[in-house]
């Protein structure tokens, strides 16, 4: 084939894959392309959940939403499509544990990124964030009773065997400045301290830490968390209670109202409320009332 051939068919594929993305994209701009395609993708993994029939599964990070979002969730109710603004958001977050987990390892502290959290009776599936070591352990405590955890990716791999207190599991949170202003003083969120609860129940650790960062000022802090026998059984309650609805094909009673924010930034408001545009939803949320 000559010189001349080869620059025609490739200045013909050039101009094919222009065209495509242009019947693709149409005339946005390429902050839109991004968003749209992130939009586009997402739709479509959830879909490939359903179609493989990963529904039903119970996820750790569930814990302390609306029980009703969750039902929708787990049996497979469509959501809104998510914005592609918020899903670069959402890849925040995960560059973030990725981020500190990568320094706890040159820190010398870190035994593993992550465990699997699997559980029949309550239909969890997931994984935790980052297993370090307990260097919060005092001298004269005493060690609690022998752990062994596997490697995620290999479950024949031993990661951990040793005292359950000699190692602490990490839950990261990257979050608003204006919400990271609101935590307590003494303990973390309450729903972030019921999701390390159900980690110390499913892994058999008795310790761990909530570890936020303000994803506005890179501003960090962290809570020390303990094992709650009481909140162990109160957050197995809520799932059990999930479960008999979903097993029920029934939903629990609706926790909010539509001017609630839990409601408002919901993937199902619209299956809850009278179903309205992104603008009504705006103009009834900030609208304020007359003057009595």
């Amino acid at each position: 084939m000559s010189t001349i051939q080869l620059n025609q068919n490739s200045e013909e594929v050039e101009v094919s894959k222009i065209k495509q993305i242009q019947e693709r994209y149409g005339d946005i701009d390429i902050i839109d392309m991004v968003h749209q395609f992130l939009t586009t993708e997402n739709a479509a993994n959830q879909q490939k959940r359903i179609n493989e029939g990963r529904l039903g599964k119970f996820y750790p990070s569930s814990i302390g939403k609306c029980k009703r979002a969750v039902v929708y969730q787990m049996l497979g109710y469509p959501t809104k499509p998510i914005p592609g603004q918020n899903l670069l958001i959402m890849e925040n977050g995960t560059s973030f544990h990725n981020r500190m987990e990568d320094i706890f390892e040159k820190m010398g502290i870190l035994v593993a990124p992550e465990l699997s959290l699997k559980d029949e009776e309550l239909r969890i599936s997931g994984r935790s964030d980052a297993i370090i070591w307990n260097f919060l352990k005092s001298d004269d405590e005493e060690d609690a009773e022998e752990i062994t955890l596997y490697d995620p990716n290999d479950k024949d791999k031993v990661i951990y065997q040793g005292p359950a207190n000699h190692i602490l599991i990490v839950e990261f949170k990257s979050i608003k400045s204006k919400n990271y202003l609101k935590l307590p003083k003494s303990k973390p969120d309450k729903k972030h301290e019921m999701q390390l609860q159900l980690y110390f129940y499913l892994t058999g650790i008795r310790r761990g830490m909530v570890y936020y960062e303000n994803k506005d000022t890179q501003e960090s802090k962290f809570f020390h968390v303990f094992y709650d026998e009481e909140l162990v059984q109160q957050v197995k309650s809520d799932i059990k209670e999930v479960l008999d609805y979903v097993d029920r094909r029934e939903l629990p009673e609706k926790e909010g109202n539509a001017l609630d924010i839990m409601c408002r930034y919901c993937d199902f408001r619209n299956l809850c409320h009278t179903p309205i545009s992104e603008e009504e939803w705006l103009e009834m949320y900030f609208e304020e009332p007359e003057a009595s």
